[in-house]
């Protein structure tokens, strides 16, 4: 189990999603979000140059490997939110994702000594190599049982 004390600014973690394929995007949208650019390939090629995800699905396919990978193995109490959460370009069949993960602060909480603030910020990148989505993420997590901090 990884906990507060585990992490520290500057640290990285790197991940890579699977691609969606187009049935999976209009599959997606019609459940979700069910919009012309996301359903219609027709309508999304005048518009985008071809069909996009929906914002949505990028940030689940995007939390996938974050989820799967990392948090699974930490003391996470919950997040926070996102703050700054942007789309910046669109999501493209077929197209997987570089997802990086950077540590900004660490930080423990003065009210409640058994956690603190773990906020990072997440980028995910397209095969150019340009930003898709970004996000910075505070996260609840606890600390590492012990005299000082229970």
């Amino acid at each position: 189990m990884k906990y507060l004390e585990d992490f520290f600014v500057g640290q990285t973690f790197s991940f890579k999603t699977a691609p969606v394929s187009k049935d999976d995007i209009i599959e997606f949208a019609r459940r979700w979000d069910p919009q012309p650019l996301h359903m219609d390939e027709a309508h999304a090629t005048k518009i985008h140059g071809g069909l996009i995800a929906s914002g949505f699905q990028t940030m689940l396919l995007v939390f996938e490997p974050v989820m799967k990978e990392l948090m699974v193995g930490v003391a996470n109490i919950g997040g926070a939110g996102f703050d700054n959460l942007r789309w910046l370009r669109p999501l493209r069949p077929d197209q997987p994702l570089d997802v990086t993960i950077k540590i900004n602060t660490v930080r423990p909480s003065r009210s409640k000594p058994d956690r603190g603030i773990l906020h990072y910020t997440l980028t995910a990148r397209g095969l150019s190599g340009e930003a898709v989505l970004s996000t910075d993420v505070p996260v609840m997590i606890k600390r590492r049982p012990g005299d000082d901090n229970a």
